[in-house]
């Protein structure tokens, strides 16, 4: 192997955490009493789970909380197993069961693979892809 080619594989950077920062969510519909939601966001890589604090009285709730995951794996170019980084957003109910907003999944391999943007550079969901169940 050339010494460039060594030079090229230890330069490359595999990431090993992520850091997940919620920002806000707009134009929710109303779930809850008043017209309004209390609504928390549950962030989820692999088996580890996060949960934001509760907006309350809003359809339109910011949080501007961060969440750090450690990949289970290596995240490099055409790494079989895929990190899918889930976002479900959640109206507390205080009474039954928790209802169910909006959900995304960010494949991170595609944005790792992405040629063209920073490694460090945000990730930006619009409300508007959240799907529904």
């Amino acid at each position: 192997m050339s010494e460039t080619m060594l030079a090229e594989q230890t330069q490359k950077w595999f990431p090993t955490h992520v850091q997940v920062t919620v920002l806000q969510a707009r134009g929710l519909k109303p779930k809850g009493k008043g017209g309004t939601n209390d609504t928390y966001t549950i962030i989820q890589l692999g088996k580890e789970k996060y949960s934001t604090s509760v907006a309350e009285k809003t359809l339109d709730p910011v949080w501007k909380e961060e969440a750090s995951f450690e990949l289970p794996g290596l995240l490099m170019e055409g790494n079989a197993e895929k990190y899918i980084l889930s976002l479900i957003v959640m109206h507390r109910s205080l009474v039954g069961l928790d209802k169910f907003l909006g959900q995304v999944a960010i494949n991170l391999n595609h944005i790792f693979e992405d040629k063209l943007r920073r490694k460090t550079e945000s990730y930006v969901t619009p409300i508007g892809t959240l799907k529904k169940k």
